[in-house]
């Protein structure tokens, strides 16, 4: 019996240790927008219809790509203590204007949900002060995002 426990402890470790490093960019981007999606507790249809465009413009995915990487996204959410393994990924491989496109999105992504929530504006900080973005980049992405609405 506790040579069952123990293997049953050893293949959950096993499954659980992927290291960070195995985190690719779009799926810690699909990770960041989702987060912003759920920041008000609630998933609209129209979210997920923006984050899957997102990801298809930004990374030129396949559809059948894109619903892995948001079904990844949505377990990977359930069982995350936090968003620092997505943003490091993002940080070690994206230009600050890569960074700053990325901020935009989940802007414009909050539009989708009808009037912008305060969870979602706090969710896009957070995500900045990860990335490393200025509050002026902050502001500016903010910005462009109602410019292009």
């Amino acid at each position: 019996m506790f040579e069952k426990l123990r293997q049953l402890v050893r293949q959950q470790t096993a499954a659980s240790s992927v290291p960070d490093e195995a985190v690719s960019v779009a799926q810690a981007a699909a990770m960041l927008l989702l987060e912003v999606a759920w920041a008000d507790h609630e998933i609209d249809p129209r979210e997920l219809d923006a984050v899957r465009r997102t990801l298809r413009s930004l990374y030129d995915m396949e559809d059948g790509a894109i619903e892995a990487l948001i079904r990844r996204a949505r377990e990977d959410h359930d069982e995350s203590t936090g968003l620092f393994p997505f943003t490091r990924t993002l940080n070690d491989a994206l230009t600050l204007e890569e960074k700053t496109a990325l901020l935009t999105e989940l802007w414009r992504l909050t539009r989708f949900s009808g009037e912008q929530h305060h969870y979602e504006e706090h969710a896009i900080r957070r995500i900045a002060d990860l990335l490393y973005l200025s509050h002026e980049d902050f502001i500016a992405t903010k910005l462009a995002a109602r410019e292009h609405a």
